[in-house]
């Protein structure tokens, strides 16, 4: 609307008449949080990709080890698991109701969207965790604002990422024919444009946790994205350690780990995955 105060056009937009009567300026945008070490930031778990049966994952059975994990650490923050495809269950948050053929953009921008909504418009920030094609859906996230591509919020205060089993370099995996399979082949063009390390406006430290013997997703490629710190382990005892990724906790295992700017490590012996996960989450830079 346009009143004229004193023969002078005056353009109003978003305040009440009486507001700007009263000199009252525009609210201004929440300030990102500061950045620490704590126990009291939420969390959102993002799951993988279900290519064997009806596209689903069942979010309470999925992800109860690392909520166990956080819960007998005392974390104070809220854990929840994030659905996106229709037929998910027992999740606490839902992004999307994709199909099974829906690209990871669809569900990066999605996840954008709603950290947007429910943490950063409100000067909140949040820690993120993605199990295997998880992880490139979160880097979509933070990759889509920060190359400010249409549909995806202006900013995204996201403090710690963490990624288990996730091909940030791709995979040779060609079982799958689903769009988010060969958008995560290796050379595909869809990992050239992902931005590495992606930042959010608050700054956002990466963690990526892999294992050489990994059935499905190579270390090398668990490790890749230029992530700051990174935790490579042999091998974890059971059947098909891209899932044990997931759920291992509470074990002593062989390991390495990099911490920029400091070598790489050589193999010796340390916490379980999802030990490493609640640690990498709680340090705001460096552990």
């Amino acid at each position: 609307m346009r009143m004229k105060q004193r023969g002078t056009a005056l353009a109003v937009t978003g305040l009440t008449v009486a507001a700007v009567m009263m000199g009252a300026a525009a609210p201004a945008q929440a300030a990102a949080p500061k950045r620490n070490d704590s126990k009291t930031e939420a969390v959102l778990l993002v799951h993988g990709i279900d290519w064997i049966g009806e596209a689903s994952f069942d979010c309470e059975s999925g992800w109860k080890n690392l909520k166990s994990e956080f819960k007998e650490h005392f974390w104070k923050g809220s854990v929840r698991s994030v659905a996106f495809y229709k037929k998910d269950k027992n999740c606490d948050l839902r992004i999307a109701s994709a199909g099974a053929n829906d690209g990871i953009d669809k569900l990066g921008k999605a996840l954008a969207n709603k950290i947007y909504s429910e943490y950063t418009s409100k000067g909140k920030s949040v820690d993120l965790v993605g199990h295997s094609m998880g992880g490139l859906v979160i880097r979509d996230a933070l990759s889509g604002v920060a190359k400010k591509r249409p549909g995806y919020p202006s900013k995204l205060y996201v403090e710690d990422a963490v990624t288990l089993g996730t091909p940030h370099n791709g995979t040779w995996s060609s079982q799958c024919i689903y769009t988010a399979c060969a958008q995560m082949k290796k050379g595909s063009t869809y990992i050239a444009n992902l931005k590495k390390n992606p930042q959010s406006a608050q700054g956002t430290d990466w963690t990526a946790i892999a294992s050489d013997a990994d059935e499905a997703v190579g270390e090398d490629t668990a490790t890749g994205g230029d992530v700051r710190h990174w935790v490579r382990y042999k091998n974890i005892p059971g059947k098909k350690d891209h899932s044990l990724l997931r759920t291992t906790r509470n074990k002593t295992l062989t390991l390495k780990w990099r911490n920029l700017p400091k070598a790489a490590t050589g193999w010796r012996s340390g916490d379980a995955p999802l030990d490493m996960t609640r640690t990498a989450l709680y340090w705001h830079s460096k552990w």
